[in-house]
């Protein structure tokens, strides 16, 4: 009611005034203008440093207005960010995130079955009740399907595409992207709306300038207040700007977007001073995330294969397409155009673009910050920001709030004379007194990456609690997040825990993130202590939403699918309901239907791969801006190790190998951190394998398959030794058929015991076992999770030889070979499933 009455205030003036109460007519609620970018840099604007020059338009609104260089996204990839932004709540929130990998970034394919819930109040909706018009001009990406059209969460107008320009494809197992104009599909990518791959040749920024230029117009004329939401993708690759601007920049076909793009936002403030309602118009510029560094091995833009539509490596001769995949969620660097000798030599079209081999620059610059798109590290997520609000924003400010694009949403109804829901948690905050009144406020920043909290920011202080970049496998294929930003330690190609002692960096002296506090010093303890006690506050009041980018569905295209001859209308839906499962928060993608789901499923939409489920678990090219990490630990840097650490050895006894898919599950469940008292080696835990069921059932059954094939019938028990161990051996010995006995540390078992005392490498432990657990001779199999130095492992079996009972063998899930361990269990065999050096 609240938010209501709010939201009459405007209304009730203006009705004062007719009535003839001699109240003055209150002037029309302010306009709100949010100007979101695709994939565009901190670094790529004049004002933040780009030496270039080229963004006169962009640097003279932060000259009139106010930058914020401390703005961060709330996702380094775009569907998530934009969720963020249009709800005023973290991705987890919303549930625009995955469960199928741990820290896996993912977004809304074509084929996705989830979008934007019902259930979220999206900022046009709120605007409404205070009389606001709203219309999205450009990319959407909160969900394909009917029910997420933008129309249906409070937005009045629309012209644009759910997705992103990926393309072109061959309009038989895919559909090329749609293009609306509110609920009728107007034409698609490629086709009815051009992008010249070769030349990067593509009027959409003009056509969504004048979309911008004409709703203003009209809301003007109508004395309507609006909320514009202008969403244009030209920087996201493959990049594109009309022929104009194409090679008038000294950045490339990139420079050419970004000039474009700056020239449009020109536009569009002088239009809003030439109708007099510059000091009615709030205007803030961003981006959705951090520019994309990734670099790869050459991508050709191949003149012999791929027509319009065609997928990559379809041949189709005389059209060009590049061969990468369009829908990875990925944006390269560069790309390389070859001519084939039998074609015509295309024309140079400008710096960068000369043919036969030349390298074409697409990507932005994140200045002096860390990476870029897909990661957590600053590069990733921190955004070029100015705020533009003639007469009430003080002209060339800085301010150095800690900023969100969950604040627009905020910040907005602010503006409105609205107050956010009161029902659910809002992230935002209102920077309505930082840019009015230069008020800082303290406030955290939360790095997600998937369903991971990766990072959090307070104050000066970023504090890392798990840091990755991409997989070793995609790394050795030359894609690479980091380009030339090797940091030991830091931009792992493993996910590398540090929860027990995070990476702090102080971002005013070391924007880079090269070089971590020292974990002794005060001021590294002082950090801890302060963002930990922020941390534990936001985990214990986290209620995370259903996963919405879990599962594909081909049927989801369907609609896309249809009436080739003319437009298609979305309402209503000719797409029948997909009834798909509904993935549990926890682990949707890790059953065994899921797996299934994901060995049918190599790619979404026309790729080989064998019959496929109707609805699937979202595999990489779908739901995830990039594959998941290899099978099995990978190599990685490390500051505190002299050398790379080599993959686990698989041993034969069991007959599984790194192919298993069984171990697989394990070996991607075991993680690592140095926190073993022996220096120089990297401590191997279990945590992650038994909040996982299918992982912790897979470790079980490989056990007691090598079990059965080594001793048969002859084991009696099994011997679940203190700590993990004993989690594991009523498991093990259930699936065996067996009983089982506990080996735990002293004063844990009850009854008369029997005990033993060994020695660490930090100090002395006492075994138990209790006095009667055993018959002289019964045999028994001991097992743990993990086989350091052997100590722990040869006291069990002291023990068990005070009993008078025959130790058939030692298991273990994880053994470290370097430290010898097994030499210490003398003649008793020993066995893992996974060995680390």
């Amino acid at each position: 009611m609240a938010a209501v009455a709010a939201a009459t205030r405007w209304q009730l003036l203006l009705v004062l005034s007719a009535a003839g109460l001699g109240v003055t007519l209150a002037p029309q609620p302010p306009n709100i203008l949010l100007l979101l970018m695709d994939d565009m840099g901190w670094g790529d604007l004049g004002v933040y440093g780009e030496p270039s020059r080229e963004t006169p338009n962009l640097d003279q609104m932060a000259a009139e207005g106010m930058l914020f260089p401390n703005f961060y996204a709330a996702n380094p990839l775009c569907s998530p960010s934009r969720a963020a932004l249009l709800t005023g709540r973290l991705p987890i929130r919303t549930g625009f995130y995955t469960s199928n990998g741990h820290a896996r970034n993912a977004y809304t394919p074509q084929e996705v079955v989830g979008g934007i819930p019902d259930s979220e109040h999206l900022l046009p909706e709120l605007l409404r009740t205070a009389g606001y018009a709203s219309k999205i001009v450009g990319k959407w990406h909160l969900g394909h399907r009917p029910q997420f059209h933008p129309l249906k969460h409070g937005f009045d107008e629309w012209f644009g595409s759910p997705n992103c320009h990926f393309g072109p494809y061959d309009n038989k197992a895919r559909p090329n992207i749609p293009v609306y104009r509110d609920w009728e599909m107007v034409g698609r990518y490629y086709e009815e709306f051009p992008i010249n791959l070769r030349t990067g040749e593509a009027n959409l920024t003009e056509i969504y300038v004048q979309e911008a230029l004409d709703f203003i117009k009209g809301q003007q004329a109508a004395r309507r207040p609006f909320f514009l939401y202008w969403a244009v993708d030209a920087t996201h690759a493959p990049v594109y700007a009309s022929r104009p601007f194409l090679g008038s920049s000294q950045r490339g076909r990139y420079g050419d977007a970004v000039r474009e793009i700056d020239a449009g936002i020109g536009r569009v403030l002088r239009l809003l001073q030439d109708l007099g309602v510059a000091e009615n118009t709030f205007v803030f510029f961003t981006s959705d995330n951090g520019a994309a560094l990734i670099s790869a091995p050459k991508q050709e833009l191949d003149l012999t294969t791929a027509a319009p539509g065609h997928l990559p490596g379809e041949p189709s001769p005389g059209v060009v397409n590049l061969n990468l995949r369009p829908d990875s969620g990925w944006s390269f660097i560069s790309t390389t155009v070859s001519v084939p000798q039998n074609s015509s030599s295309p024309t140079s079209d400008g710096p960068g673009r000369e043919p036969g081999g030349q390298t074409c620059p697409e990507g932005g610059s994140n200045g002096p910050f860390l990476c870029g798109k897909q990661t957590t590290f600053e590069g990733g997520m921190r955004e070029p920001a100015i705020a533009w609000w003639p007469g009430r924003i003080p002209a060339g400010q800085v301010s150095h709030q800690l900023g969100s694009i969950m604040d627009l949403f905020t910040t907005s109804l602010s503006v409105a004379g609205l107050e956010p829901p009161s029902d659910r948690a809002i992230d935002g905050l209102d920077l309505l007194p930082a840019m009015l009144q230069g008020r800082l406020m303290d406030r955290p920043i939360f790095y997600y990456r998937g369903n991971t909290l990766m990072a959090v920011t307070l104050g000066q202080y970023k504090a890392h609690f798990w840091t990755w970049t991409n997989s070793w496998e995609e790394f050795r294929q030359g894609v690479d997040f980091c380009p030339g930003q090797n940091i030991s330690g830091v931009t792992t190609h493993t996910q590398e825990e540090h929860t027990k002692l995070p990476l702090i960096f102080h971002l005013g002296r070391d924007p880079g993130e090269r070089y971590p506090l020292s974990v002794a010093s005060t001021e590294y303890l002082d950090a801890l202590h302060r963002i930990t006690s922020v941390v534990q506050q936001h985990q214990e009041t986290l209620v995370p939403g259903q996963p919405q980018l879990n599962v594909c569905n081909q049927a989801v295209m369907a609609a896309a699918q249809h009436s080739r001859s003319g437009p298609l209308r979305a309402r209503p839906s000719p797409l029948r309901p997909v009834r798909a499962p509904a993935p549990s928060h926890r682990a949707a993608a890790q059953s065994r239907p899921a797996r299934e789901g994901r060995k049918n499923a190599r790619g979404c939409g026309g790729e080989t791969g064998g019959p496929r489920p109707r609805a699937w678990p979202c595999p990489p090219s779908c739901a995830g801006a990039e594959p998941p990490s290899p099978p099995g630990p990978a190599p990685h840097a490390d500051a505190r190790l002299p050398s790379a650490e080599p993959a686990p050895r698989v041993r034969d006894t069991c007959g599984a190998t790194m192919a298993d898919p069984e171990l697989q599950l394990v070996a991607r469940r075991i993680r690592s951190f140095p926190d073993f008292p022996i220096p120089g080696v990297l401590f191997r835990d279990i945590s992650p394998l038994l909040k996982d069921p299918d992982s912790f059932r897979a470790s079980i059954s490989l056990l007691a398959n090598h079990l059965k094939k080594a001793h048969g019938g002859r084991i009696d028990y099994i011997a679940g030794l203190d700590s993990r161990g004993f989690l594991f051996g009523p498991s093990l010995a259930q699936e065996l058929g067996l009983g089982c006995v506990l080996i735990r540390k002293r004063g844990k078992l009850p009854g008369p015991t029997v005990s033993t005392s060994y020695a660490l490498e930090y100090g002395k432990a006492e075994l138990e076992i209790q006095r009667d657990a055993l018959e002289p001779g019964q045999k028994v199999v001991v097992v743990d999770d993990l086989l350091a130095t052997g100590g722990t492992m040869r006291a069990a079996c002291e023990l068990l030889g005070q009993l008078q009972a025959e130790v058939l063998e030692c298991v273990s899930l994880v053994e470290l070979t370097s430290l010898k361990g097994r030499e210490k269990l003398g003649a008793v065999p020993f066995f893992s499933l996974l060995q680390y050096k």
